[in-house]
Formats: C-alpha cells, sequence, structure tokens
C-alpha cells in the first residue's frame, strides 16, 4: 500500500526531535493526494512545524485497523484554498506492523500453572502478555521448563476475577529483566481466552468508527476536493522551483559569489560606479525642479 491510500480520519503519530528532545505529535489524516498524505496542521509555540529530516511515523489506518510503521522521507506545510496543512512523503511501500505476528497485549498478573499434567505441583507465575496465538509467562529462578512440555496455565483477570485456564506448549525460553520466562502456543483454544484478547485490543485503540472523517468542503464530493488540493499543492511546488541559474552555469570560485572573498574593484567597476552615482544625482535634481514647479 502506499501511503496516499490511507484512509481519512487515521490516526497519525509522528515521532520528532526538538532541541534534542523527543516528542511525539498527534495528527490526523485528511486524505491522500498525488504528492502524498494531507494531514491536520501541526503547530509549535503557535508556528506550523518544518521537519528538516526525515521522521519516524506511525498510522493506524481506519480502514483496516492495522498499524503502519516507516520513515517519512519529508513532511512539510503546504497552504491550499481551504487553509494549512502538513504533507507527509513517504517513497516506499507501506507494510502493516505484525502482518506476520500476533498483536501482543501486557497484563502482568498473577497465575499458577502445572508442568505435564502434575496438577499436584502447581507453580507460580506471572503471566506477562497474550495473543491470540499464545502467552508468556515469567517463572522463578528455581521452576524449570523446557520447550515441549505443556503448562496447564490458570488465573484470574477483570473486574469479576473471571477464571481462565489456558493449555499451551512450551515454545522458547528467554528473559524479562533478568527474570527467566517462557514464551507458549496455544494448545487448545477457548472463548473465554479469545474473548479476553478482544476486550485487551479494544481497550488499547480507540473504536474506529468513533473517529470522524474530516470534511473541507461539504458541497464537493472527496475526489473534487483531492483534485482541488492537488492543484494547490503542484502550484506552490511550482513556485518553490523558480526558474534561475544552476550551479553548472555560473563559476564556482567567481568572487563575487564568494562571501569570505574580498578584492579591489578595477578601474573599468570603478569608472562604472562613478557614472552611475552622477546619473542618480541627475535625476534627482531633474525631480527636485519638476517638484518645484508644481
Amino acid at each position: 500500500m502506499v501511503i496516499r491510500d490511507i484512509a481519512n480520519g487515521s490516526e497519525v503519530k509522528i515521532y520528532a526531535s526538538i532541541g534534542g528532545h523527543n516528542i511525539v505529535l498527534l495528527t490526523e489524516a485528511i486524505f491522500g493526494v498525488a504528492a502524498g498524505l494531507l494531514v491536520k496542521p501541526m503547530e509549535y509555540f503557535g508556528k506550523y512545524m518544518q521537519f528538516l529530516e526525515p521522521s519516524n511515523v506511525q498510522i493506524r489506518n481506519k480502514r483496516d485497523g492495522r498499524v503502519y510503521k516507516f520513515m517519512s522521507t519529508s513532511i512539510t506545510p503546504v497552504k491550499t484554498r481551504y487553509g494549512n496543512f502538513h504533507l507527509i512523503r513517504c517513497s516506499s511501500e507501506l507494510e502493516p506492523e505484525n502482518s506476520r505476528k500476533a498483536e501482543r497485549f501486557y497484563i502482568e498478573k498473577l497465575g499458577v500453572f502445572s508442568i505435564n499434567g502434575n496438577s499436584n505441583a502447581l507453580k507460580n507465575c506471572i503471566i506477562h502478555d497474550i495473543s491470540l496465538r499464545g502467552l508468556s509467562i515469567i517463572l522463578d529462578n528455581e521452576t524449570k521448563v523446557k520447550p515441549g512440555d505443556r503448562l496447564d496455565i490458570q488465573f484470574r483477570y477483570g473486574a469479576t476475577l473471571h477464571n481462565y485456564e489456558i493449555e499451551t506448549i512450551a515454545v522458547r525460553n528467554f528473559k524479562v529483566k533478568d527474570m527467566p520466562a517462557v514464551g507458549c502456543s496455544i494448545a487448545n483454544m477457548n472463548v473465554d481466552f479469545v474473548s479476553l484478547v478482544t476486550i485487551k485490543r479494544n481497550d488499547k485503540y480507540t473504536h474506529l468508527d468513533d473517529v470522524p472523517a474530516t470534511n473541507l468542503n461539504p458541497e464537493i464530493s472527496e475526489k473534487q476536493q483531492v483534485m482541488e488540493v492537488n492543484e494547490d499543492i503542484a502550484r506552490q511546488l511550482i513556485q518553490e522551483k523558480k526558474p534561475g541559474k544552476t550551479i553548472s552555469e555560473v563559476n564556482p570560485l567567481d568572487p563575487a559569489i564568494l562571501e569570505h572573498v574580498s578584492r579591489e574593484k578595477s578601474l573599468r567597476e570603478q569608472k562604472r560606479d562613478q557614472r552611475m552615482l552622477e546619473q542618480s544625482k541627475a535625476i534627482e535634481n531633474l525631480l527636485d525642479l519638476n517638484d518645484s514647479d508644481l
């Protein structure tokens, strides 16, 4: 997907740096245009921001609900007949985040589990995160789990402290803040667990339907609005590229364009300056005579 395909009303986050401080700017997509993605204007102390370097951008596309992270090539303020906005450009294709992995949600909840069906020796754990494909748990240093072990995990969660029982298979061992942890895949998916993941997703994200689209001119279609904004942006870009001498058309060593080089004027240049000075004085005298006749 290209950046101009991002839907109207999509949430946009821009990770930028101002004065050495990292900040996150929030804005909203309006619609895609030929040059990129038009978004609502961003101001900093009353001035429209100018991003001088490529920035990390994160967009949650309203059309498909997926999150896209990419590096912008430029983010510049643009002026249109509908006001001032910002234009985000990106030359690469946008790929959705976690397109191959299930999104994880952190819950950090106490639980217990048994290893390979030994329910008489329950072990304590912390449910670290969950996803539709599995979950991970943090163990104590004395508990040993190896990949392939069957773990029956139980924990309570939510306002009603609903009890969740999940059958899993240990897949890998890793560390969480120097504590041993185990990543597990779901061996037997159940409705309770799917509902919990859905609840966590809704808690994390704003409902897409709650984000209204921006309509710059209700009297015409969005397609017509895009055409008008394209014209405005194209006109602005043309004005920024006014014709003039290119670097190949001038002598880069010409002392006239080297501000740090001083030189004495030639005799011809001195005579020319003197002649221009005399002409200007003559014109001033003539104007004075004309004014005295009024």
